[in-house]
Protein backbone atom coordinates (compact mmCIF):
# COMPACT_ATOMS: atom_id res chain seq x y z
CA UNK A 1 0.00 0.00 0.00
CA UNK A 2 2.73 2.34 -0.94
CA UNK A 3 0.39 4.86 -2.29
CA UNK A 4 -0.65 5.68 1.81
CA UNK A 5 3.07 6.40 3.06
CA UNK A 6 3.61 9.84 4.73
CA UNK A 7 6.16 11.55 5.10
CA UNK A 8 8.95 10.36 8.02
CA UNK A 9 7.71 13.23 10.10
CA UNK A 10 3.68 12.51 9.90
CA UNK A 11 4.12 9.45 11.17
CA UNK A 12 2.79 10.54 13.83
CA UNK A 13 -0.50 11.90 12.41
CA UNK A 14 -4.35 10.50 11.70
CA UNK A 15 -5.17 10.47 8.58
CA UNK A 16 -8.82 10.66 7.85
CA UNK A 17 -9.53 8.88 4.37
CA UNK A 18 -12.06 10.43 2.66
CA UNK A 19 -13.54 8.10 -0.72
CA UNK A 20 -13.36 9.93 -3.98
CA UNK A 21 -16.74 8.26 -6.79
CA UNK A 22 -16.15 6.42 -8.76
CA UNK A 23 -17.86 7.38 -12.43
CA UNK A 24 -20.07 4.67 -14.60
CA UNK A 25 -21.89 5.93 -17.65
CA UNK A 26 -23.97 3.35 -19.78
CA UNK A 27 -26.19 4.16 -23.35
CA UNK A 28 -28.48 2.94 -25.02
CA UNK A 29 -27.40 0.43 -27.38
CA UNK A 30 -28.69 -1.50 -30.13
CA UNK A 31 -30.89 -4.58 -29.29
CA UNK A 32 -32.85 -5.40 -32.63
CA UNK A 33 -32.06 -4.43 -36.44
CA UNK A 34 -35.78 -3.12 -38.15
CA UNK A 35 -36.59 -2.73 -42.39
CA UNK A 36 -38.30 -0.21 -43.06
CA UNK A 37 -38.47 0.69 -47.03
CA UNK A 38 -36.34 -1.69 -47.90
CA UNK A 39 -33.80 -0.69 -45.27
CA UNK A 40 -32.32 -2.62 -42.29
CA UNK A 41 -30.78 -1.03 -40.12
CA UNK A 42 -29.84 -0.72 -36.18
CA UNK A 43 -32.96 0.13 -33.54
CA UNK A 44 -33.34 -0.48 -29.77
CA UNK A 45 -36.22 -1.27 -27.68
CA UNK A 46 -34.75 0.29 -24.34
CA UNK A 47 -36.05 3.61 -25.24
CA UNK A 48 -40.07 3.71 -25.77
CA UNK A 49 -42.74 6.05 -25.40
CA UNK A 50 -46.69 6.15 -24.45
CA UNK A 51 -49.36 8.25 -24.95
CA UNK A 52 -52.23 7.69 -22.54
CA UNK A 53 -52.91 4.23 -22.35
CA UNK A 54 -51.08 3.07 -25.13
CA UNK A 55 -47.51 2.57 -26.50
CA UNK A 56 -47.40 5.00 -29.02
CA UNK A 57 -43.60 3.97 -30.63
CA UNK A 58 -40.43 1.66 -29.71
CA UNK A 59 -38.86 2.65 -32.96
CA UNK A 60 -38.55 6.51 -33.51
CA UNK A 61 -36.48 9.14 -34.06
CA UNK A 62 -37.61 10.89 -31.00
CA UNK A 63 -38.89 10.21 -27.37
CA UNK A 64 -41.95 12.42 -26.38
CA UNK A 65 -42.65 13.12 -22.49
CA UNK A 66 -45.21 15.43 -20.76
CA UNK A 67 -48.49 16.73 -21.93
CA UNK A 68 -50.01 17.91 -24.73
CA UNK A 69 -52.40 20.30 -23.92
CA UNK A 70 -54.36 21.65 -27.31
CA UNK A 71 -58.41 21.84 -26.80
CA UNK A 72 -58.75 18.78 -29.42
CA UNK A 73 -55.68 16.89 -28.77
CA UNK A 74 -54.76 16.49 -25.00
CA UNK A 75 -52.65 13.49 -24.24
CA UNK A 76 -50.00 12.70 -21.82
CA UNK A 77 -47.21 11.57 -22.00
CA UNK A 78 -44.48 8.72 -20.75
CA UNK A 79 -41.04 7.90 -21.64
CA UNK A 80 -38.96 4.66 -20.74
CA UNK A 81 -35.44 4.87 -20.97
CA UNK A 82 -33.44 1.53 -20.01
CA UNK A 83 -29.88 1.14 -19.53
CA UNK A 84 -27.91 -2.17 -19.90
CA UNK A 85 -24.98 -3.42 -17.99
CA UNK A 86 -25.25 -1.19 -15.31
CA UNK A 87 -21.59 -1.74 -13.29
CA UNK A 88 -22.54 -0.60 -9.93
CA UNK A 89 -22.12 -2.89 -6.78
CA UNK A 90 -24.56 -3.94 -4.89
CA UNK A 91 -23.28 -2.11 -1.31
CA UNK A 92 -22.21 1.12 -3.09
CA UNK A 93 -23.35 4.50 -1.77
CA UNK A 94 -24.63 6.38 -4.73
CA UNK A 95 -23.65 9.63 -4.79
CA UNK A 96 -24.75 11.16 -7.91
CA UNK A 97 -26.94 10.20 -10.96
CA UNK A 98 -28.46 11.68 -14.14
CA UNK A 99 -29.27 11.15 -17.74
CA UNK A 100 -27.67 13.36 -20.85
CA UNK A 101 -30.06 13.51 -23.56
CA UNK A 102 -30.07 15.76 -26.62
CA UNK A 103 -33.16 17.83 -27.65
CA UNK A 104 -35.29 16.67 -30.83
CA UNK A 105 -36.85 20.13 -30.86
CA UNK A 106 -36.03 23.59 -29.96
CA UNK A 107 -38.66 24.07 -26.97
CA UNK A 108 -39.37 27.74 -25.44
CA UNK A 109 -39.34 28.23 -21.74
CA UNK A 110 -43.50 28.81 -22.17
CA UNK A 111 -43.16 24.77 -22.91
CA UNK A 112 -43.51 23.84 -19.61
CA UNK A 113 -43.06 19.94 -18.85
CA UNK A 114 -44.01 18.71 -15.63
CA UNK A 115 -42.18 15.45 -14.95
CA UNK A 116 -42.11 12.62 -12.54
CA UNK A 117 -38.88 10.26 -12.93
CA UNK A 118 -39.18 6.93 -11.07
CA UNK A 119 -37.54 3.80 -11.75
CA UNK A 120 -38.87 -0.15 -12.55
CA UNK A 121 -38.39 -1.84 -9.13
CA UNK A 122 -37.22 -5.01 -10.19
CA UNK A 123 -33.41 -6.15 -10.03
CA UNK A 124 -33.50 -6.71 -13.78
CA UNK A 125 -35.30 -4.56 -15.62
CA UNK A 126 -36.34 -5.90 -19.12
CA UNK A 127 -36.70 -4.47 -22.38
CA UNK A 128 -40.07 -2.85 -23.57
CA UNK A 129 -42.36 -4.23 -26.32
CA UNK A 130 -45.41 -3.03 -28.07
CA UNK A 131 -48.18 -4.57 -25.64
CA UNK A 132 -47.01 -3.75 -22.16
CA UNK A 133 -47.64 -0.51 -20.69
CA UNK A 134 -44.23 1.64 -19.44
CA UNK A 135 -46.71 3.21 -17.04
CA UNK A 136 -47.80 -0.68 -15.54
CA UNK A 137 -44.45 -1.50 -14.63
CA UNK A 138 -44.29 -1.81 -10.54
CA UNK A 139 -42.39 1.88 -9.89
CA UNK A 140 -39.87 2.60 -6.75
CA UNK A 141 -41.04 4.39 -3.84
CA UNK A 142 -38.18 7.15 -4.66
CA UNK A 143 -39.04 9.29 -7.42
CA UNK A 144 -38.03 12.82 -8.64
CA UNK A 145 -40.14 15.51 -9.81
CA UNK A 146 -38.42 17.32 -13.17
CA UNK A 147 -39.93 20.71 -14.49
CA UNK A 148 -38.59 21.51 -17.65
CA UNK A 149 -39.18 25.04 -17.98
CA UNK A 150 -35.71 26.84 -19.93
CA UNK A 151 -34.84 27.10 -23.26
CA UNK A 152 -33.85 24.20 -25.41
CA UNK A 153 -31.92 24.35 -28.67
CA UNK A 154 -31.95 22.12 -31.55
CA UNK A 155 -29.84 19.23 -30.70
CA UNK A 156 -28.68 20.89 -27.77
CA UNK A 157 -27.57 18.47 -24.75
CA UNK A 158 -29.53 19.03 -21.50
CA UNK A 159 -29.68 16.98 -18.23
CA UNK A 160 -32.51 15.46 -15.96
CA UNK A 161 -32.95 16.48 -12.37
CA UNK A 162 -30.51 14.00 -9.83
CA UNK A 163 -31.90 10.54 -9.93
CA UNK A 164 -29.72 9.49 -7.43
CA UNK A 165 -32.28 8.15 -4.69
CA UNK A 166 -33.59 6.21 -7.50
CA UNK A 167 -30.84 4.51 -8.49
CA UNK A 168 -30.07 3.51 -4.94
CA UNK A 169 -32.92 2.02 -4.03
CA UNK A 170 -32.63 -0.22 -7.12
CA UNK A 171 -29.12 -1.61 -6.30
CA UNK A 172 -29.94 -2.24 -2.89
CA UNK A 173 -32.43 -4.59 -3.67
CA UNK A 174 -31.50 -8.14 -2.69
CA UNK A 175 -31.37 -9.83 -6.07
CA UNK A 176 -29.45 -7.20 -7.54
CA UNK A 177 -26.25 -7.93 -9.52
CA UNK A 178 -23.49 -6.20 -11.16
CA UNK A 179 -24.27 -5.86 -15.24
CA UNK A 180 -27.95 -5.75 -14.34
CA UNK A 181 -30.42 -3.35 -16.21
CA UNK A 182 -32.22 -0.36 -15.21
CA UNK A 183 -34.87 0.71 -16.43
CA UNK A 184 -36.72 4.21 -15.96
CA UNK A 185 -40.10 5.63 -16.43
CA UNK A 186 -40.74 9.94 -17.06
CA UNK A 187 -44.49 10.33 -16.36
CA UNK A 188 -46.17 13.56 -17.81
CA UNK A 189 -49.28 14.64 -16.33
CA UNK A 190 -52.69 16.35 -17.15
CA UNK A 191 -51.38 20.07 -17.11
CA UNK A 192 -54.84 20.90 -17.97
CA UNK A 193 -55.69 22.92 -21.34
CA UNK A 194 -52.74 25.09 -23.16
CA UNK A 195 -51.92 26.88 -26.25
CA UNK A 196 -47.86 25.78 -25.09
CA UNK A 197 -46.93 22.34 -26.16
CA UNK A 198 -45.69 20.83 -23.10
CA UNK A 199 -43.92 18.09 -23.69
CA UNK A 200 -40.24 18.06 -24.22
CA UNK A 201 -38.84 15.53 -26.98
CA UNK A 202 -35.48 13.89 -27.09
CA UNK A 203 -33.13 11.89 -29.29
CA UNK A 204 -33.79 8.36 -29.38
CA UNK A 205 -31.73 5.72 -30.07
CA UNK A 206 -32.89 5.58 -33.75
CA UNK A 207 -32.85 9.22 -33.73
CA UNK A 208 -32.29 11.07 -37.08
CA UNK A 209 -30.78 14.75 -37.94
CA UNK A 210 -34.12 15.77 -40.15
CA UNK A 211 -32.94 17.74 -43.03
CA UNK A 212 -35.69 19.94 -42.65
CA UNK A 213 -34.05 21.10 -39.85
CA UNK A 214 -30.77 21.71 -41.53
CA UNK A 215 -29.84 18.13 -40.51
CA UNK A 216 -27.86 15.34 -42.39
CA UNK A 217 -30.78 12.85 -42.68
CA UNK A 218 -28.24 10.44 -40.89
CA UNK A 219 -28.14 8.37 -36.96
CA UNK A 220 -26.29 10.70 -34.42
CA UNK A 221 -24.99 7.73 -32.12
CA UNK A 222 -23.45 10.57 -29.71
CA UNK A 223 -26.94 11.95 -29.45
CA UNK A 224 -28.35 8.83 -28.02
CA UNK A 225 -29.77 9.12 -23.82
CA UNK A 226 -26.78 8.38 -21.57
CA UNK A 227 -27.31 6.91 -17.76
CA UNK A 228 -24.27 9.00 -15.65
CA UNK A 229 -23.82 7.29 -12.08
CA UNK A 230 -21.19 8.08 -9.69
CA UNK A 231 -20.90 6.45 -6.46
CA UNK A 232 -18.54 4.95 -3.61
CA UNK A 233 -17.78 1.51 -2.32
CA UNK A 234 -15.65 0.12 0.51
CA UNK A 235 -15.43 -3.05 -0.94
CA UNK A 236 -16.88 -4.68 -3.91
CA UNK A 237 -16.00 -7.96 -5.76
CA UNK A 238 -16.19 -8.67 -9.56
CA UNK A 239 -15.82 -11.89 -10.89
CA UNK A 240 -15.21 -12.69 -14.61
CA UNK A 241 -14.66 -16.32 -16.74
CA UNK A 242 -13.57 -16.53 -20.07
CA UNK A 243 -17.05 -17.22 -22.18
CA UNK A 244 -17.49 -18.57 -25.59
CA UNK A 245 -16.63 -16.48 -28.56
CA UNK A 246 -16.94 -19.17 -31.22
CA UNK A 247 -18.12 -22.09 -32.14
CA UNK A 248 -15.97 -24.55 -33.76
CA UNK A 249 -16.80 -28.34 -35.55
CA UNK A 250 -14.70 -31.27 -35.59
CA UNK A 251 -16.04 -34.29 -36.46
CA UNK A 252 -19.32 -33.45 -37.94
CA UNK A 253 -20.15 -31.47 -33.80
CA UNK A 254 -20.59 -28.00 -33.40
CA UNK A 255 -19.70 -26.90 -29.77
CA UNK A 256 -18.82 -23.61 -27.87
CA UNK A 257 -15.62 -22.85 -27.95
CA UNK A 258 -13.77 -19.31 -26.74
CA UNK A 259 -10.46 -17.62 -28.23
CA UNK A 260 -9.99 -15.69 -25.02
CA UNK A 261 -7.76 -18.63 -24.17
CA UNK A 262 -4.67 -19.70 -26.13
CA UNK A 263 -1.00 -21.03 -25.81
CA UNK A 264 1.98 -20.60 -27.85
CA UNK A 265 4.47 -23.00 -27.95
CA UNK A 266 8.26 -20.99 -29.07
CA UNK A 267 7.68 -18.52 -31.93
CA UNK A 268 4.23 -19.74 -32.85
CA UNK A 269 0.69 -20.14 -31.86
CA UNK A 270 0.13 -24.07 -30.35
CA UNK A 271 -3.40 -24.09 -29.48
CA UNK A 272 -6.00 -21.77 -29.51
CA UNK A 273 -9.18 -24.43 -29.04
CA UNK A 274 -7.34 -27.36 -27.33
CA UNK A 275 -8.47 -28.86 -23.64
CA UNK A 276 -5.54 -27.38 -21.53
CA UNK A 277 -3.45 -24.45 -21.22
CA UNK A 278 -0.12 -25.27 -21.19
CA UNK A 279 2.73 -22.87 -19.46
CA UNK A 280 6.15 -23.21 -18.41
CA UNK A 281 9.23 -24.71 -20.10
CA UNK A 282 9.18 -28.30 -22.13
CA UNK A 283 12.93 -29.24 -20.69
CA UNK A 284 13.33 -32.98 -22.26
CA UNK A 285 16.73 -32.88 -23.87
CA UNK A 286 14.81 -33.48 -27.09
CA UNK A 287 12.03 -31.55 -26.72
CA UNK A 288 13.00 -28.04 -25.29
CA UNK A 289 9.99 -25.47 -25.63
CA UNK A 290 9.03 -22.10 -23.98
CA UNK A 291 5.65 -22.20 -23.11
CA UNK A 292 3.30 -18.97 -23.26
CA UNK A 293 -0.37 -18.67 -22.08
CA UNK A 294 -2.77 -16.23 -22.96
CA UNK A 295 -6.24 -15.32 -20.93
CA UNK A 296 -8.47 -12.81 -21.69
CA UNK A 297 -11.74 -12.03 -19.65
CA UNK A 298 -14.38 -9.83 -20.63
CA UNK A 299 -17.23 -7.31 -19.05
CA UNK A 300 -13.90 -6.31 -16.47
CA UNK A 301 -16.79 -4.14 -13.98
CA UNK A 302 -14.21 -2.25 -12.25
CA UNK A 303 -14.54 1.45 -12.80
CA UNK A 304 -11.08 3.73 -13.86
CA UNK A 305 -10.10 5.60 -10.80
CA UNK A 306 -10.54 1.61 -8.70
CA UNK A 307 -8.06 1.04 -6.25
CA UNK A 308 -7.57 -2.92 -6.62
CA UNK A 309 -7.05 -3.97 -3.65
CA UNK A 310 -6.83 -7.45 -4.13
CA UNK A 311 -6.95 -9.40 -7.66
CA UNK A 312 -6.17 -13.30 -8.44
CA UNK A 313 -6.71 -15.61 -11.35
CA UNK A 314 -8.16 -19.26 -10.69
CA UNK A 315 -7.24 -22.40 -12.17
CA UNK A 316 -8.04 -25.99 -12.39
CA UNK A 317 -5.24 -28.47 -13.23
CA UNK A 318 -5.57 -30.34 -16.13
CA UNK A 319 -2.76 -32.88 -14.85
CA UNK A 320 -1.62 -33.94 -11.55
CA UNK A 321 1.87 -32.55 -11.23
CA UNK A 322 4.89 -32.86 -8.47
CA UNK A 323 6.86 -30.37 -6.15
CA UNK A 324 9.50 -30.67 -8.49
CA UNK A 325 7.68 -29.61 -11.85
CA UNK A 326 8.57 -26.28 -11.39
CA UNK A 327 7.11 -23.45 -13.82
CA UNK A 328 8.54 -20.11 -13.46
CA UNK A 329 6.04 -18.10 -15.16
CA UNK A 330 6.33 -14.09 -15.62
CA UNK A 331 2.74 -12.54 -15.34
CA UNK A 332 1.58 -9.15 -17.34
CA UNK A 333 -1.07 -7.96 -18.94
CA UNK A 334 -2.14 -6.62 -22.29
CA UNK A 335 -0.90 -2.96 -22.06
CA UNK A 336 -4.51 -1.76 -24.20
CA UNK A 337 -7.73 -0.41 -23.12
CA UNK A 338 -9.57 -3.06 -24.54
CA UNK A 339 -8.13 -6.03 -24.86
CA UNK A 340 -8.63 -8.18 -28.17
CA UNK A 341 -9.42 -11.95 -28.43
CA UNK A 342 -6.59 -14.41 -29.49
CA UNK A 343 -5.75 -15.73 -32.92
CA UNK A 344 -3.90 -17.86 -34.86
CA UNK A 345 -1.43 -15.01 -36.43
CA UNK A 346 -0.31 -12.97 -33.87
CA UNK A 347 1.76 -14.28 -31.14
CA UNK A 348 0.21 -13.74 -27.67
CA UNK A 349 4.21 -12.47 -26.65
CA UNK A 350 4.13 -9.96 -29.47
CA UNK A 351 1.39 -8.14 -27.40
CA UNK A 352 2.46 -4.96 -25.19
CA UNK A 353 3.18 -5.54 -21.73
CA UNK A 354 2.45 -3.64 -18.77
CA UNK A 355 5.08 -2.58 -16.58
CA UNK A 356 3.91 -4.31 -13.57
CA UNK A 357 4.50 -8.31 -13.64
CA UNK A 358 4.52 -11.02 -11.59
CA UNK A 359 7.21 -13.69 -11.14
CA UNK A 360 5.06 -17.21 -10.17
CA UNK A 361 6.82 -20.12 -9.27
CA UNK A 362 4.87 -22.80 -9.04
CA UNK A 363 6.68 -25.82 -6.78
CA UNK A 364 3.47 -27.27 -5.36
CA UNK A 365 1.79 -30.56 -5.67
CA UNK A 366 -1.33 -29.94 -8.13
CA UNK A 367 -3.61 -33.12 -8.22
CA UNK A 368 -6.02 -33.55 -10.96
CA UNK A 369 -8.54 -31.35 -11.43
CA UNK A 370 -7.79 -29.32 -8.16
CA UNK A 371 -8.44 -25.48 -8.33
CA UNK A 372 -5.24 -23.02 -7.76
CA UNK A 373 -4.78 -19.71 -7.56
CA UNK A 374 -2.30 -17.23 -8.95
CA UNK A 375 -0.33 -14.91 -6.59
CA UNK A 376 -2.07 -11.52 -5.99
CA UNK A 377 -2.07 -9.81 -9.52
CA UNK A 378 -3.47 -6.36 -8.41
CA UNK A 379 -0.48 -4.58 -9.45
CA UNK A 380 -1.08 -5.46 -12.66
CA UNK A 381 -4.98 -4.90 -12.90
CA UNK A 382 -4.42 -1.71 -11.73
CA UNK A 383 -2.37 -0.46 -14.10
CA UNK A 384 -4.60 -1.47 -16.44
CA UNK A 385 -7.66 0.35 -15.17
CA UNK A 386 -5.69 3.66 -14.48
CA UNK A 387 -5.13 3.78 -18.65
CA UNK A 388 -6.85 6.96 -19.81
CA UNK A 389 -8.68 4.77 -22.20
CA UNK A 390 -9.95 1.75 -19.49
CA UNK A 391 -13.68 1.55 -19.32
CA UNK A 392 -15.73 -0.46 -16.97
CA UNK A 393 -16.94 -3.27 -19.09
CA UNK A 394 -13.85 -3.58 -20.88
CA UNK A 395 -11.41 -6.67 -21.55
CA UNK A 396 -8.61 -7.51 -19.71
CA UNK A 397 -5.95 -10.08 -21.45
CA UNK A 398 -2.84 -11.52 -19.19
CA UNK A 399 -0.21 -13.17 -20.25
CA UNK A 400 2.05 -16.17 -18.46
CA UNK A 401 5.24 -16.35 -20.16
CA UNK A 402 7.41 -19.22 -19.14
CA UNK A 403 11.35 -19.29 -19.41
CA UNK A 404 14.34 -21.16 -20.37
CA UNK A 405 15.07 -23.07 -17.37
CA UNK A 406 17.40 -25.42 -18.89
CA UNK A 407 17.16 -29.24 -19.84
CA UNK A 408 15.41 -31.12 -17.18
CA UNK A 409 13.98 -34.42 -16.79
CA UNK A 410 11.20 -32.95 -15.07
CA UNK A 411 7.93 -31.53 -16.95
CA UNK A 412 8.73 -28.05 -16.00
CA UNK A 413 5.06 -27.01 -17.29
CA UNK A 414 1.73 -26.73 -15.56
CA UNK A 415 -1.56 -27.27 -17.33
CA UNK A 416 -4.88 -26.03 -16.33
CA UNK A 417 -8.62 -26.77 -18.04
CA UNK A 418 -9.33 -24.30 -21.01
CA UNK A 419 -12.40 -23.26 -21.67
CA UNK A 420 -13.02 -26.52 -23.90
CA UNK A 421 -11.73 -28.54 -20.82
CA UNK A 422 -12.66 -31.98 -21.48
CA UNK A 423 -12.46 -34.60 -18.56
CA UNK A 424 -10.31 -37.55 -19.89
CA UNK A 425 -12.40 -40.93 -19.66
CA UNK A 426 -8.41 -42.40 -19.07
CA UNK A 427 -8.07 -40.24 -15.92
CA UNK A 428 -11.51 -41.26 -14.93
CA UNK A 429 -13.23 -38.38 -16.10
CA UNK A 430 -16.69 -38.40 -17.76
CA UNK A 431 -14.93 -37.37 -21.43
CA UNK A 432 -17.63 -34.16 -21.54
CA UNK A 433 -16.79 -30.44 -21.03
CA UNK A 434 -17.23 -29.02 -17.40
CA UNK A 435 -17.94 -25.35 -17.29
CA UNK A 436 -17.39 -24.51 -13.65
CA UNK A 437 -13.35 -25.57 -14.38
CA UNK A 438 -13.15 -22.57 -16.86
CA UNK A 439 -10.45 -20.00 -15.63
CA UNK A 440 -12.01 -17.11 -13.49
CA UNK A 441 -10.76 -13.70 -12.44
CA UNK A 442 -11.42 -12.22 -9.50
CA UNK A 443 -10.78 -8.30 -8.40
CA UNK A 444 -11.35 -7.32 -5.08
CA UNK A 445 -11.84 -3.04 -5.17
CA UNK A 446 -12.86 0.33 -3.42
CA UNK A 447 -13.00 3.19 -3.94
CA UNK A 448 -10.38 5.58 -4.33
CA UNK A 449 -8.65 6.32 -0.60
CA UNK A 450 -10.65 3.79 0.76
CA UNK A 451 -13.10 3.57 3.71
CA UNK A 452 -13.64 6.91 5.37
CA UNK A 453 -14.09 4.60 8.85
CA UNK A 454 -10.70 3.63 9.11
CA UNK A 455 -8.01 5.86 10.43
CA UNK A 456 -4.62 5.51 8.65
CA UNK A 457 -1.42 6.11 10.43
CA UNK A 458 1.48 4.38 7.72
CA UNK A 459 4.77 3.88 8.45
CA UNK A 460 6.69 1.15 6.10
CA UNK A 461 7.41 -1.57 9.36
CA UNK A 462 5.17 -3.95 8.86
CA UNK A 463 4.51 -6.51 5.55
CA UNK A 464 1.63 -8.28 5.35
CA UNK A 465 0.90 -11.38 3.34
CA UNK A 466 -0.47 -13.12 1.29
CA UNK A 467 -3.07 -11.15 0.03
CA UNK A 468 -5.79 -12.26 -0.67
CA UNK A 469 -5.74 -14.74 2.61
CA UNK A 470 -7.61 -17.86 2.61
CA UNK A 471 -6.63 -19.23 6.37
CA UNK A 472 -3.67 -17.29 7.49
CA UNK A 473 -2.43 -14.32 7.31
CA UNK A 474 1.07 -13.40 8.28
CA UNK A 475 2.52 -10.50 10.02
CA UNK A 476 6.01 -9.94 9.25
CA UNK A 477 7.64 -6.96 11.04
CA UNK A 478 11.58 -5.00 9.85
CA UNK A 479 12.15 -4.91 14.49
CA UNK A 480 12.07 -8.20 16.61
CA UNK A 481 10.66 -6.00 19.11
CA UNK A 482 7.15 -6.57 20.60
CA UNK A 483 4.27 -5.51 18.64
CA UNK A 484 0.23 -4.87 19.14
CA UNK A 485 -1.86 -6.26 16.11
CA UNK A 486 -5.11 -5.55 15.15
CA UNK A 487 -7.74 -6.62 12.72
CA UNK A 488 -9.86 -4.18 11.87
CA UNK A 489 -13.18 -5.06 9.71
CA UNK A 490 -14.44 -2.39 6.82
CA UNK A 491 -16.61 -0.70 9.45
CA UNK A 492 -13.71 0.22 11.68
CA UNK A 493 -14.80 -2.68 14.19
CA UNK A 494 -12.00 -4.63 15.76
CA UNK A 495 -12.21 -8.45 14.77
CA UNK A 496 -9.18 -9.72 16.32
CA UNK A 497 -6.09 -8.68 18.65
CA UNK A 498 -2.49 -10.41 18.71
CA UNK A 499 0.66 -9.59 20.35
CA UNK A 500 4.31 -10.68 18.81
CA UNK A 501 6.32 -11.24 21.66
CA UNK A 502 10.57 -9.87 21.40
CA UNK A 503 12.64 -11.70 19.58
CA UNK A 504 10.22 -13.02 16.59
CA UNK A 505 9.96 -11.03 13.19
CA UNK A 506 6.87 -12.81 11.96
CA UNK A 507 3.49 -13.57 13.56
CA UNK A 508 0.54 -15.76 12.23
CA UNK A 509 -2.79 -14.60 12.23
CA UNK A 510 -5.93 -17.39 11.79
CA UNK A 511 -8.49 -16.02 9.58
CA UNK A 512 -10.25 -18.94 8.92
CA UNK A 513 -13.50 -17.95 10.61
CA UNK A 514 -13.92 -14.77 9.22
CA UNK A 515 -16.36 -13.80 6.56
CA UNK A 516 -14.82 -12.67 2.84
CA UNK A 517 -14.25 -8.96 2.62
CA UNK A 518 -12.15 -6.13 3.48
CA UNK A 519 -9.95 -5.92 6.47
CA UNK A 520 -7.12 -3.62 7.90
CA UNK A 521 -3.89 -4.87 9.61
CA UNK A 522 -3.14 -2.47 11.95
CA UNK A 523 0.40 -2.91 13.48
CA UNK A 524 2.17 -0.79 16.00
CA UNK A 525 5.36 -0.94 17.07
CA UNK A 526 8.08 1.53 18.82
CA UNK A 527 5.98 3.69 18.89
CA UNK A 528 5.12 3.62 14.92
CA UNK A 529 1.48 2.52 13.69
CA UNK A 530 0.89 0.41 9.83
CA UNK A 531 -2.30 -0.20 8.36
CA UNK A 532 -2.26 -2.72 5.45
CA UNK A 533 -5.30 -3.29 3.79
CA UNK A 534 -6.02 -6.59 3.05
CA UNK A 535 -8.31 -9.29 1.22
CA UNK A 536 -10.13 -12.16 3.19
CA UNK A 537 -11.35 -14.91 0.52
CA UNK A 538 -12.97 -18.50 1.17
Amino acid sequence: MSRFILPVFALCIAASVSAQSLKISRKIIATDTITDDGVTFAASSDDAEQENNEIDALFDDDIDAGWEGAAEDQNILTAGMRFQNISVPKGAKIDSAYMIIHSHEAKGKMDEAKLTITGHKTANAPTFNEKDLISARTKTKASVKWTVNEEWGLWSKERTADVSSIVQELIDQKDWKVGNAIAFIIAGENQGPSDDENAREWESFENIADPEDGGDGKNHPERIPELVVYFTVSSARAEMKIIATDTITEDGVTFAASSDDAEQENNEIDALFDDDIDAGWEGAAEDQNTLTAGMRFQNIHVPQGAVIDSAFIEVYSHEAKAKSDIAKLTITADNTDNAETFNEKDLITARPKTKASLLWTVDVEWGLWTKHRTPDISTIVQEVVDRNGWKSGNAMAFIFAGENQGPSDDENAREWESFENIADPEDGGDGKNHPERIPTLVVYYSSASGNSSVKRITANTAKVYPNPAENVINISTVSTSPAEIRLISDLGQVVMTGEKLGGKTIYAMNTSELNTGIYYIEVVQNNLKSTHKVVVVK
